[in-house]
Protein backbone atom coordinates (compact mmCIF):
# COMPACT_ATOMS: atom_id res chain seq x y z
CA UNK A 1 0.00 0.00 0.00
CA UNK A 2 1.54 3.44 -0.62
CA UNK A 3 0.37 7.16 0.51
CA UNK A 4 -2.66 7.89 -1.26
CA UNK A 5 -1.89 11.47 -3.61
CA UNK A 6 -3.43 14.90 -2.54
CA UNK A 7 -5.34 16.66 -5.40
CA UNK A 8 -2.39 18.75 -6.69
CA UNK A 9 0.19 15.70 -7.07
CA UNK A 10 -2.79 13.00 -8.94
CA UNK A 11 -3.77 16.72 -11.48
CA UNK A 12 0.36 16.81 -12.29
CA UNK A 13 0.71 13.05 -12.45
CA UNK A 14 -2.78 12.87 -15.22
CA UNK A 15 -1.39 15.50 -17.13
CA UNK A 16 2.09 14.19 -16.97
CA UNK A 17 1.02 10.60 -18.72
CA UNK A 18 -1.04 12.91 -21.14
CA UNK A 19 -4.40 11.96 -19.42
CA UNK A 20 -7.85 13.91 -20.25
CA UNK A 21 -9.60 14.96 -16.84
CA UNK A 22 -11.19 11.13 -17.05
CA UNK A 23 -8.26 9.59 -17.05
CA UNK A 24 -8.09 8.26 -20.40
CA UNK A 25 -5.42 8.34 -22.66
CA UNK A 26 -5.50 7.89 -26.65
CA UNK A 27 -3.01 5.64 -27.82
CA UNK A 28 -3.89 5.98 -31.67
CA UNK A 29 -6.81 5.74 -33.83
CA UNK A 30 -8.25 2.56 -32.50
CA UNK A 31 -7.03 1.50 -28.99
CA UNK A 32 -6.62 4.01 -25.58
CA UNK A 33 -6.82 3.17 -22.20
CA UNK A 34 -7.82 3.90 -19.42
CA UNK A 35 -6.82 4.66 -15.81
CA UNK A 36 -8.15 4.14 -12.13
CA UNK A 37 -6.57 5.13 -9.11
CA UNK A 38 -7.30 3.32 -6.03
CA UNK A 39 -7.79 5.60 -2.81
CA UNK A 40 -7.64 3.07 -0.44
CA UNK A 41 -4.44 1.23 -1.69
CA UNK A 42 -2.91 4.70 -3.54
CA UNK A 43 -2.37 2.84 -6.31
CA UNK A 44 -3.38 2.47 -10.01
CA UNK A 45 -5.07 0.31 -12.51
CA UNK A 46 -4.91 0.36 -16.38
CA UNK A 47 -7.35 -1.14 -18.38
CA UNK A 48 -6.89 -1.17 -22.40
CA UNK A 49 -9.59 -0.22 -24.41
CA UNK A 50 -10.95 -0.19 -28.15
CA UNK A 51 -12.25 3.37 -28.90
CA UNK A 52 -14.29 5.38 -28.74
CA UNK A 53 -13.89 5.97 -24.64
CA UNK A 54 -18.05 6.02 -24.70
CA UNK A 55 -18.36 1.82 -24.93
CA UNK A 56 -15.87 0.28 -22.18
CA UNK A 57 -17.39 -3.12 -23.02
CA UNK A 58 -15.51 -3.49 -25.79
CA UNK A 59 -12.07 -3.94 -23.71
CA UNK A 60 -9.52 -6.22 -23.63
CA UNK A 61 -10.17 -7.00 -19.61
CA UNK A 62 -8.40 -5.11 -16.74
CA UNK A 63 -4.72 -5.17 -17.48
CA UNK A 64 -3.13 -4.53 -14.80
CA UNK A 65 -2.96 -3.20 -11.25
CA UNK A 66 -1.09 -2.07 -8.47
CA UNK A 67 1.00 0.21 -10.09
CA UNK A 68 2.61 3.06 -7.19
CA UNK A 69 2.66 6.17 -8.54
CA UNK A 70 6.38 6.57 -9.18
CA UNK A 71 5.93 3.41 -12.13
CA UNK A 72 3.02 5.21 -13.58
CA UNK A 73 4.55 7.40 -15.97
CA UNK A 74 6.66 4.22 -16.88
CA UNK A 75 4.30 1.85 -16.85
CA UNK A 76 2.16 4.08 -19.52
CA UNK A 77 5.26 4.57 -21.92
CA UNK A 78 5.61 1.15 -22.17
CA UNK A 79 1.81 0.25 -22.90
CA UNK A 80 2.27 2.46 -26.28
CA UNK A 81 5.34 0.42 -27.10
CA UNK A 82 3.38 -2.30 -26.20
CA UNK A 83 0.45 -1.60 -28.90
CA UNK A 84 2.97 -0.64 -31.17
CA UNK A 85 4.50 -3.42 -31.39
CA UNK A 86 1.93 -5.67 -31.26
CA UNK A 87 0.08 -4.32 -34.43
CA UNK A 88 -0.54 -1.08 -33.60
CA UNK A 89 -4.74 -1.32 -33.65
CA UNK A 90 -6.76 -2.89 -31.02
CA UNK A 91 -7.58 -5.88 -33.19
CA UNK A 92 -4.15 -7.21 -34.02
CA UNK A 93 -3.36 -6.40 -30.31
CA UNK A 94 -6.70 -8.56 -29.56
CA UNK A 95 -5.36 -11.81 -31.36
CA UNK A 96 -1.73 -11.67 -30.27
CA UNK A 97 -3.01 -11.96 -26.82
CA UNK A 98 -5.56 -14.56 -27.89
CA UNK A 99 -3.02 -16.62 -29.47
CA UNK A 100 0.27 -16.17 -27.79
CA UNK A 101 -1.82 -15.77 -24.29
CA UNK A 102 0.73 -13.15 -22.86
CA UNK A 103 -0.69 -9.46 -22.07
CA UNK A 104 0.44 -6.06 -20.65
CA UNK A 105 1.87 -7.60 -17.61
CA UNK A 106 4.46 -9.28 -19.48
CA UNK A 107 5.48 -7.27 -21.36
CA UNK A 108 6.27 -5.08 -18.48
CA UNK A 109 7.78 -7.26 -16.12
CA UNK A 110 9.75 -7.98 -19.82
CA UNK A 111 10.79 -4.67 -20.14
CA UNK A 112 11.70 -3.78 -16.26
CA UNK A 113 13.02 -6.66 -15.18
CA UNK A 114 10.56 -5.91 -12.21
CA UNK A 115 8.23 -9.36 -11.67
CA UNK A 116 4.72 -8.17 -12.31
CA UNK A 117 3.72 -10.49 -8.97
CA UNK A 118 6.15 -8.38 -7.28
CA UNK A 119 3.46 -5.93 -8.07
CA UNK A 120 0.78 -6.84 -7.37
CA UNK A 121 1.08 -9.22 -4.12
CA UNK A 122 0.91 -6.00 -1.72
CA UNK A 123 -2.75 -5.12 -3.13
CA UNK A 124 -4.93 -5.49 0.13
Amino acid sequence: MTRQLDPKRLRMLREQIGANTQWQITINDTTGAEIDYRKRTGTFSIDILELPFDNVDKGLGRYSHGFPPCLLPTAVRLLKAYVKEHGNNFDSLKQYELQSGNGFSNYFEQKTGIPYHDIVIYEP
